[in-house]
């Protein structure tokens, strides 16, 4: 039921494990800790849902007007730098790498 909350909230800025927990109705620490034996992090897997839904944003036809930053805020991260930093750790590549490349398949 965590999982669930946290894949239908992830974009909103403010999402916290006290959040999450909360309205699960257990401790932070609870979560933390089942998190943990999924395998992943409370923030490792909100940023991996972010990133996923940042880079389908970028690779779409429909968003190449649309700014990285707009794109970066509208999935849930409040810092820009910090997003690129994220994103091209992950996927190896800038998101305007990403999107260019998406652009010019050559």
């Amino acid at each position: 039921a965590a999982l669930d909350y946290i894949e239908t909230h992830f974009q909103e800025p403010g999402l916290s494990v006290e959040m999450v927990a909360r309205c699960q109705g257990i401790s932070p620490r609870y979560l933390q800790r089942l998190m943990a034996s999924s395998g992943s992090s409370f923030t490792g897997h909100v940023n991996e849902l972010r990133l996923q839904r940042a880079l389908k944003l970028l690779t779409e036809s429909s968003a190449s007007a649309r700014l990285i930053s707009d794109i970066a805020l509208e999935v849930g991260f409040s810092d820009v730098s910090h997003f690129n930093r994220l994103f091209r750790a992950r996927f190896g590549d800038s998101p305007r790498g990403v999107r260019c490349a998406r652009r010019d398949p050559s």
